[in-house]
């Protein structure tokens, strides 16, 4: 088992000393680490006549969501704060009237915040100018980013939603929301959205136990016919549960994507019973029909670090490429790009290990001297609030609203936190 602890604390009392601090010593009997399975470095900003305090600084250790503070950082000074993801809706064909003899066209930018209502939104405001019937096709621009990998090889649970895949279109997250709710002794399972390609099959058995750990009680997978794509639950569920929920990928992104438009323009009063397609080859000649535009990376960054979210992040690293025009815009290319901004920056890059823009990976590494002088870096920077801010504050919000909640530690500061199995970041 590898662990990883990073502290980067400010404001400290500690007596100057080159030695681990008795207080830290103690802790670590307590929990009986061993010594090479963790790392930490403490260092006085406020006071650079104090001892930076360290264990294993220089080993490398998998950071898992720690990585997030390279994502961000990295896509503020590149991107800048006021970035905005643009996505174009487009078309082929001539309009007459009121109908389209053409295709439509949905030129995504890797806007991970692109949501159901953001797509109704921008369906109604297209119709609004007129156009209520599609005599064609949705093609979906792919181009942003290169071919995506769809093998979701990180654990054995793909379809849950920290698992779903970076691409430049995305809806909802390319999740679907799952409510479960126990009425007169029978289990009602709801997806939103509802859509018409989807069929839920419930073979849960309720139960009297106690709702602990309800989730892992529930199996689910999916299979499909000529129409549909059915989801099949089974397991348990106790009836002390109450209402829950839990978000899902069930459909791959693409047609996911395509089933929400249909919907969504034919129950606007629109008319669409086209296909899918997909393209890697942008046309010049497409015909503009409306543009949306993200909340600014400042704002986006709060979410990502605040909440965890991986798709955001592996989108905003992806985004950063894309922006910075490489070639290959794929996450196999992010481990170079990240060791040469380091070096440009004048950090210690040696050995990192950066698989994608989440964490999400066995095999990212990185030491806690590096991350110590990133976080220094970012402190004195600007745009250090930016970034600051979007971490968690403890017992208050994000992933922390629950945690150090009765310890005198609660709204103490911003922390950002990271776990996987077999590491505490």
């Amino acid at each position: 088992m590898r662990f990883i602890g990073i502290l980067i604390i400010c404001l400290l009392t500690f007596s100057v000393q080159a030695e681990i601090p008795s207080e830290y010593k103690r802790i670590i009997k307590e929990y009986k680490f061993q010594p090479d399975s963790f790392t930490f470095i403490v260092k006085n900003l406020s006071n650079k006549s104090e001892v930076i305090i360290s264990h294993n600084e220089k080993k490398l250790f998998n950071p898992a969501s720690l990585a997030k503070i390279i994502s961000t950082y990295v896509a503020i000074k590149k991107l800048g704060p006021q970035f905005k993801w643009k996505s174009d809706f487009l078309h082929n064909g001539e309009i007459v009237g009121n109908a389209l003899f053409g295709d439509v066209i949905f030129k995504g930018r890797g806007d991970a915040t692109f949501s159901i209502a953001k797509l109704e939104e921008s369906i109604r405001k297209i119709q609004q100018k007129g156009l209520k019937e599609i005599n064609g096709n949705l093609i979906l621009d792919l181009s942003y980013f290169g071919k995506i990998s769809k093998v979701k090889s990180f654990d054995n649970d793909p379809m849950r939603a920290y698992n779903a895949l970076p691409n430049s279109v995305v809806i909802q997250s390319n999740t679907m929301n799952f409510t479960f709710g126990v009425k007169d002794k029978i289990l009602n399972i709801k997806s939103t959205p509802e859509l018409d390609n989807l069929e839920i099959k419930n073979n849960v058995k309720i139960t009297k136990g106690r709702c602990v750990d309800w989730k892992s009680k529930l199996n689910y997978r999916t299979k499909k016919n000529k129409s549909k794509t059915i989801i099949i639950f089974d397991g348990n569920y106790s009836r002390h549960c109450g209402i829950k929920e839990f978000d899902l990928t069930v459909l791959e992104d693409n047609e996911y994507f395509y089933q929400v438009f249909k919907k969504i323009w034919n129950d606007n009063g629109g008319k669409f019973d086209g296909k899918l397609e997909e393209t890697y080859l942008p046309n010049l000649n497409w015909k503009f029909l409306y543009s949306h535009f993200s909340n600014p990376l400042s704002e986006v960054v709060r979410h990502v670090n605040k909440y965890s979210l991986n798709l955001m992040a592996r989108n905003i690293m992806l985004t950063v490429l894309a922006e910075d025009n490489k070639p290959l815009v794929i996450e196999t290319s992010l481990n170079d790009f990240i060791h040469s901004w380091f070096k440009k920056n004048d950090l210690l890059h040696e050995g990192i290990i950066f698989e994608n823009g989440a964490g999400l990976s066995r095999n990212s590494v990185i030491s806690s001297e590096q991350l110590l002088l990133l976080m220094e870096k970012i402190y004195y920077d600007p745009l250090m609030p930016e970034i600051i801010a979007s971490f968690p504050i403890s017992g208050i919000d994000g992933t922390l609203k629950k945690r150090m909640n009765y310890s005198s530690y609660k709204m103490s500061g911003h922390f950002k936190t990271g776990s996987i199995k077999n590491v505490s970041a």
